[in-house]
């Protein structure tokens, strides 16, 4: 009988603590859909004591889940980013 394993999604959670001050307002990004692709929103990243805009990207779609793009979220006097990730679909 063969063996069963189960397949689970792995989330690899990055944190990175930012300014105290809070980023910048979003970019305008052109955005031409891909097939077989999601889009992964440009964001402000926190290098060397300041924010740095990084552009949006293409990420392979995958089957039966959707992509949550990464975000800043206030935590006490600073800011920290989450990166992106996959969540399976309700």
């Amino acid at each position: 009988m063969p063996a069963l394993t189960a397949r689970t999604a792995q989330a690899d959670i990055v944190i990175i603590h930012g300014g105290r001050a809070e980023p910048p307002p979003l970019r305008e990004e052109r955005v031409v859909v891909r097939r077989g692709y999601v889009w992964d929103p440009g964001h402000y990243g926190w290098r060397h004591h300041r924010y740095v805009w990084s552009r949006g990207r293409y990420v392979r779609e995958r089957r039966g889940y959707e992509w949550s793009p990464g975000r800043w979220e206030q935590h006490d006097d600073h800011h920290d980013w989450h990166d992106g990730e996959w969540h399976p679909h309700r």
